[in-house]
Formats: structure tokens, C-alpha cells, sequence
């Protein structure tokens, strides 16, 4: 017994050393507070929002008013589509925790569940990107940040480091066309792998401005998440302000948000741009309404209308995806979804299906969160919001028959 307990000590001892020596190796690179979140946290949550620390965006001390309109009969319009035999069942399904629909600036629809409610904050992901190019417009706007000008205008680091990236400019990271190199790819270790790096890393800014590499000149669509932090170190280096901070201000307060935001941080406080941002799905409606009234709330002007235009529709059809006659593109910050004739539809889209869709020709906005999305993808919740939209449209029209779901449907270009 002595000899073996003598042995186990000896293996346990070696077995701690290997362990220290690897997070020894680890820390060279990575900080032990990354690789601690990586191996407890994994992949990114609905709840992160209470997991993280985060910055404050203030309401003001009186919201805008949200018209309430409800319509009882608006379930019928969504059981119209062949996979929705029952609106409640398919709510529970699809994980949803809240489902708001603003038809002619009127709100028509509102459900929660899953113990969420009208005060719960709620995770948007990356809807968060679409959030930071309106604060880019805004920048543009009062002449503080050019669309057209090299990053390195505001970030001077990065060309020091390489000059190439003199050739990125502003607008190429709104529109993920920078020819920064970025993999979701995760390989052994898998502390390695770009999305835990943005998402985890304690020091985010010296990720950016030190890790980031120059994989091809500009041009080529690249979904990438260093872009919107990049883009957060441009409004905070141009402004003078942190982004909640900016946002609060020229955004949120003015837009008339019934409650206060958040912008979850890292350790040094700065703002997860690509997916930290957070609030009342109330709220991310009215920043949809605020979109499809060309950039005016509450009688004032917020955004430039052209900077709308430009961040929400195409100039050439350029495809991303295309499916049954329907091509995608993606442009500030938002997927925009191009129609036969008229205003393309847009959309901020979050992970795990989290969106903020407007419907400009059918004057609806659409606004779903939830820790998941059931079976149902991007391709689907766009054609049933489109849908549900058109429905709306034609019970507002005096004196038009009604079409069935699948008609309306195959009118999607």
C-alpha cells in the first residue's frame, strides 16, 4: 500500500506539472480568462446577456408612445402557412420568447414565453451589427467618421503593423467586403478559432488591433466579426465616447425607448460589438419602426435617409444565396432580401434565429427572439414574415379579396 500510494503521488504530481506547463503554454498566448471561458462556457448562450458585465444605455424619463392595435385574428394569418397547423404550438416549438408585430406603425401582435414578459430584456446577437452601423450613420452624419476613408484614419496601429490595411475602408467593414481573414473553423486547440477569440478574449481592442491579418485586398463577402468590433474602435476613437455611451445619446433617448438597454463588455470595457447587445423587444421594434420611417422618431430627425437607402438596399443584385427565384445580399449591416418590383425587404438577423425584419413595401416590422429557432432557418421565418406582412396588407385594403399564404408566397421575388 505504501508503494502504491507512493506511486499515485507521483503520477498525480506529474500529471498537475503537465497541466501547469500547458496553461503555462497557453498564457504565452492566450490569457488564462480566455481559456477558462472557453473550456466552462463553450459555445455562445441566450443568457450571456447575465453572464457578462455590461454598459448601461439609459431610456429617457418619457417613451415615445407605441399605438396598440392588437388584432386577435392575426394567429389565422400565420396558420395559413402549411407548416403552422397551431399558432401557440408553433411559438413553443420554435423556442420563442417574444413575437411583435408593428403593421402601419400600429402594434398588431405581441406574445412572450417562456417566462419572458414586456419587461424582459432580450438577446439579440448580431442584430447588434445593425445597431452599429446606425451609430456609424449617425457618425457620418455630423461629419465625424467618412464612409469612404481608410480605417487606418482612425485606428493608425493597424498600418503600422501592415499597409495594407490603408486599403480597408470604413464602409468595407460595414459591409463585410474588408479581406480581413476570419475562420469559424475550430481546430485542436480550439482556443485558436476566431469566433471564441471575439467572443471571450478579456482585451478585445488588443485582438483587433494586433491580431487581426490582411488575407486579401477588399471586395470579396466575407461574413466576419472582427468587422463591427473594428468599427467600435472607429465611433469610440472618433466620438470621444463609448459606444453605449453614443448610443444613449443619439439613439436610444431620442428614439423614445420605453427602457433602458445594455451592451455586454469586456474586461476592460469596451462593447461586444458583433453580439453584445441587448433590450426590450418593444424597444428593438421601435428600432425597426425607426428604420422604416426613414430615419425620424417622435418628429425628429435621427438618421440620414440616404444612409438608410444605402445600408438597406442594392445597388447591383449582387447574390449571397439564392432559392426559389429569391436572391440575398448583405449591406450595413443588414441581410436585404430584393423583390420583384418595389423596396427590397431588410432584416437584422441574430443567432438562433433573433430578427428584426422590415417589410417597407407592406409597411411591417417583425420582431422574434428565443434561445432557438426549431427547424425553421433564415430562408423560412423571412418567406412567413413576408407572407403574414402581404396578409396584412390586403385585410387593409377595402374592398380586396384576400389571397391564400401560398399565393402570396410565390409573389416573393
Amino acid at each position: 500500500m505504501p508503494a502504491s500510494r507512493s506511486r499515485f503521488r507521483l503520477v498525480a504530481a506529474a500529471g498537475l506539472a503537465a497541466l501547469a506547463l500547458a496553461l503555462l503554454a497557453l498564457h504565452l498566448r492566450y490569457p488564462l480568462p480566455y481559456v477558462y471561458r472557453v473550456m466552462a462556457y463553450r459555445d455562445a448562450d441566450f443568457e450571456d446577456i447575465h453572464r457578462f458585465p455590461a454598459r448601461l444605455v439609459a431610456a429617457p424619463e418619457a417613451p415615445s408612445r407605441l399605438s396598440e392595435a392588437l388584432d386577435p385574428g392575426l394567429p389565422a394569418l400565420f396558420e395559413e402557412h402549411p407548416d403552422i397547423e397551431s399558432f401557440d404550438r408553433w411559438l413553443d416549438e420554435t423556442e420563442t420568447t417574444a413575437l411583435l408585430v408593428v403593421h402601419r406603425g400600429r402594434l398588431v401582435a405581441e406574445r412572450y414565453l417562456r417566462g419572458y414578459d414586456r419587461s424582459s430584456l432580450q438577446n439579440s446577437f448580431s442584430i447588434s451589427k445593425s445597431v452599429t452601423s446606425a451609430l456609424v450613420g449617425v457618425a457620418v452624419r455630423d461629419g465625424l467618421v467618412e464612409a469612404s476613408a481608410p480605417v487606418t484614419r482612425y485606428l493608425p496601429e493597424l498600418a503600422r503593423r501592415d499597409q495594407r490595411f490603408d486599403r480597408i475602408t470604413v464602409a468595407q467593414l460595414l459591409d463585410m467586403v474588408s479581406g480581413i481573414r476570419y475562420s469559424s473553423e475550430v481546430e485542436f486547440p480550439f482556443f485558436t478559432a476566431d469566433n471564441p477569440l471575439i467572443y471571450y478574449h478579456p482585451d478585445l481592442e488588443s485582438v483587433l488591433l494586433e491580431r487581426t491579418v490582411v488575407a486579401s485586398p477588399p471586395g470579396g463577402f466575407q461574413y466576419n466579426n472582427f468587422n463591427p468590433p473594428l468599427l467600435g474602435l472607429v465611433l469610440r476613437r472618433a466620438t470621444g465616447l463609448d459606444v453605449a455611451g453614443y448610443l444613449e445619446r443619439e439613439l436610444w433617448r431620442p428614439l423614445g425607448a420605453e427602457a433602458a438597454a445594455g451592451w455586454t463588455v469586456d474586461d476592460r470595457g469596451f462593447e461586444r460589438m458583433e453580439s453584445g447587445f441587448h433590450a426590450r423587444a418593444r424597444d428593438l421594434a421601435r428600432f425597426g419602426q425607426l428604420y422604416l420611417d426613414g430615419g425620424m422618431a417622435a418628429g425628429r430627425r435621427l438618421l440620414p435617409e440616404a444612409w438608410i437607402e444605402r445600408t438597406t438596399e442594392l445597388d447591383e443584385p449582387a447574390e449571397l444565396d439564392r432559392w426559389d427565384g429569391r436572391s440575398w445580399g448583405y449591406r450595413g449591416g443588414w441581410w436585404i432580401v430584393p423583390r420583384r418590383d418595389g423596396r427590397s425587404d431588410y432584416c437584422a438577423i441574430g443567432r438562433y434565429g433573433q430578427f428584426v425584419y422590415v417589410s417597407p413595401r407592406h409597411r411591417t416590422v417583425f420582431v422574434r427572439t428565443g434561445p432557438g429557432r426549431g427547424e425553421w432557418g433564415d430562408r423560412d421565418w423571412t418567406e412567413l414574415f413576408y407572407s403574414v406582412a402581404a396578409g396584412l396588407s390586403v385585410r387593409a385594403e377595402p374592398g380586396t379579396e384576400a389571397r391564400p399564404a401560398a399565393a402570396r408566397a410565390s409573389a416573393v421575388g
